[in-house]
C-alpha cells in the first residue's frame, strides 16, 4: 500500500514488550473507556459496590496493560500475580508462578558460583517490609532459566515497595524490574574504545602538568640567576 504522494506508508508502530500495534492497543483502550463511561451513566453507578467494582476493573486494566514488568508478592514472598510485561521479560507463564515462593520460582543460577541474586533481592524485600518504604536496588545480575532449561545471563534494575491497608499493615509487595542486560553487555570494542580514550586523556593531562611544572622550575631558576650575578 502507498500513502500520499506515492510514498510507501511506514510500518505501524508497536509496543516493544508485546509487539502489538499501537493502533490496536489504543482502540482497545478506547472501547474500555467508553464501556466505563457508559457504566458511570447508569442510574445505580453511585452505589458504593458499583463504584468499587469499577475501580477494581480500572486498576486491573492498568496493571495488566502496563508496559513495565510488575510482580505482586504476599508478605510471605509467595507470588500472588504479575502482569504480561513481567511474564514476557522473564520468559515465564503466570500459572507457573502464582502460588510459588519467589525464590523457588526464581533461584540463583546453579552454574554461577558467584551468584548474589537471591541474597540481594531477599535483603531488599526485608528492608521494604521492615521500614515500610520503597527500596531501590543497585544494578543486579540475576540470571533466568529459559523454557528449554538453558540459563540466560540477565542484568536488572529492581525496585520493591510495600502496599499497606488502612491500618498501615503490609498486605503485599510490588516487585518492579527493568531489564538492562543489553546496556551492560554492550559490544566490548565500544567499551574498550571509551576506556582507551579516557586513559589517553588522563595521560595527556598528566604530561601537561609535568611540562608546566618543568617550565615553572626553569622560570624560577632564570629569575634567580641575574640576582645571584649582581651580588657577585
Amino acid at each position: 500500500m502507498h500513502g500520499k504522494l506515492g510514498q510507501a506508508s511506514a510500518a505501524p508502530k508497536t509496543v516493544a514488550s508485546t509487539g502489538v500495534p499501537c493502533e490496536t492497543l489504543l482502540a482497545e483502550w478506547h472501547d474500555r473507556v467508553w464501556a466505563m463511561t457508559d457504566a458511570m451513566n447508569q442510574p445505580n453507578f453511585r452505589t458504593a459496590g458499583t463504584q468499587m467494582r469499577l475501580a477494581e476493573a480500572i486498576y486491573r486494566g492498568m496493571f495488566e496493560g502496563a508496559p513495565h514488568p510488575y510482580l505482586i508478592l504476599a508478605p510471605t514472598l509467595r507470588i500472588a500475580g504479575g502482569n504480561e510485561a513481567y511474564m514476557a521479560a522473564t520468559l515465564r507463564r503466570r500459572d507457573a508462578l502464582v502460588g510459588f515462593d519467589m525464590f523457588d520460582a526464581f533461584p540463583d543460577n546453579p552454574l554461577d558460583d558467584q551468584a548474589t541474586g537471591v541474597r540481594n533481592l531477599g535483603a531488599s524485600f526485608e528492608r521494604a517490609l521492615a521500614h515500610v518504604r520503597r527500596d531501590a536496588m543497585e544494578l543486579q545480575r540475576y540470571d533466568i532459566r529459559r523454557p528449554d532449561g538453558v540459563w540466560e545471563v540477565r542484568y536488572w534494575s529492581p525496585v520493591n515497595w510495600p502496599i499497606v491497608d488502612e491500618a498501615g499493615s503490609v498486605i503485599a509487595i510490588v516487585h518492579h524490574v527493568t531489564d538492562v542486560t543489553e546496556r551492560v553487555l554492550e559490544p566490548r570494542p565500544q567499551r574498550e574504545s571509551l576506556l582507551f580514550r579516557a586513559e589517553r586523556a588522563c595521560l595527556e593531562a598528566q604530561a601537561l602538568v609535568r611540562e608546566s611544572e618543568a617550565n615553572l622550575r626553569l622560570a624560577h631558576a632564570s629569575a634567580r640567576s641575574p640576582a645571584r650575578g649582581s651580588r657577585e
